[in-house]
């Protein structure tokens, strides 16, 4: 299990679809990455908020401002993710 730091972009993309993007439900976040859903949720929720501002910008809804370029430049806007908890490794 890599770090959520150390995913590559197409790694992270691979993460974002396995989530349902602004969900109430923290079991929505649950991924084959390791990261809690907890977590996942924080993560993505700031993304969420990302979208939001870019739609806002635009004109749009925030789902339709959902790609993999936006979701590398979020990326770009931090890089300290000590925060984020893991899933417990099983034996």
């Amino acid at each position: 299990m890599k770090p959520l730091e150390e995913l590559t972009q197409d790694e992270i993309w691979q993460l974002r679809n396995q989530v349902v993007l602004n969900s109430l439900f923290v079991h929505d976040y649950e991924n084959s990455f390791g990261i809690s859903p907890r977590s996942a949720c924080d993560f993505f929720d700031g993304y969420v908020e990302f979208l939001s501002e870019l739609a806002e910008e635009t004109g749009t809804q925030w789902h339709d401002q959902d790609s993999h370029e936006h979701l590398h430049e979020w990326l770009l806007c931090s890089d300290d993710y000590s925060w984020v908890k893991y899933n417990p490794v099983e034996n």
